[in-house]
């Protein structure tokens, strides 16, 4: 894939999402957690890991951009994303079939926007049977691990008029310390998993050291 074509994309795929709000993560979050997404894979390809395998990267890397395309249907008229919507819920089904319309503009290989098109439709299966939909899948997973994670919760807190306690509450009291860290057994790849238990620690180190500020215990 031409980096011109991979600024036509990115263009498109920001046309798409960056005006909407969503309250974990806020205006064009969207967007961002797909850019991030496509990064991701394009890095994971580059180690040495992946290098004897058999992937398709340019259909893989296309995927991770727009796999949460379908998540269009979900905004309403104010541009809000609604979590647990139709959309929200069956997103990589309804992407699977209007990504088409989207990479059609850009891409005339009918064979890689139908890869493109199984990829995103498979993600979100119970089993993903082809080896890009699993390398988005943990693409998609790691993108909820590490620093990243705080702008969520910020942005979260601000939605539902919360103080900075929330993130204690929500990483603690609400168990999703345990839960995340749960979490990362269900990644495809040994190599992602062990990257993102790295994000993980990073992430409970900083919220346990603003927890430790808030309640002074760093002063002695």
């Amino acid at each position: 894939m031409t980096n011109k074509l991979k600024e036509q994309l990115i263009e498109e795929y920001k046309k798409i999402f960056i005006n909407t709000f969503e309250a974990g993560g806020g205006y064009g979050f969207r967007f961002y957690h797909g850019l991030r997404t496509m990064k991701y894979c394009e890095q994971f390809l580059k180690l040495t890991y992946f290098k004897n395998k058999k992937i398709n990267k340019d259909a893989a890397i296309i995927a991770g951009l727009f796999a949460d395309v379908g998540k269009l249907e979900a905004v309403n008229e104010k541009d809000e994303l609604i979590y647990g919507s139709r959309g929200d819920q069956n997103h990589a089904e309804i992407g699977s079939d209007i990504v088409k319309k989207y990479l059609s503009k850009h891409i005339s290989n009918k064979k890689l926007i139908e890869d493109v098109s199984k990829i995103i439709n498979e993600q979100h299966g119970k089993e993903q049977t082809m080896i890009e939909s699993k390398l988005i899948k943990d693409a998609d997973r790691f993108d909820n691990y590490g620093f990243i994670q705080i702008w969520r919760h910020i942005t979260y807190a601000l939605y539902d008029k919360r103080s900075i306690d929330r993130l204690k509450e929500f990483w603690i009291g609400e168990s999703a310390r345990e839960k995340a860290k749960d979490y990362i057994k269900k990644f495809n790849f040994p190599i992602i998993k062990k990257l993102a238990m790295k994000r993980y620690k990073k992430l409970d180190y900083l919220l346990s050291e603003i927890d430790r500020e808030c309640e002074g215990k760093d002063i002695i």
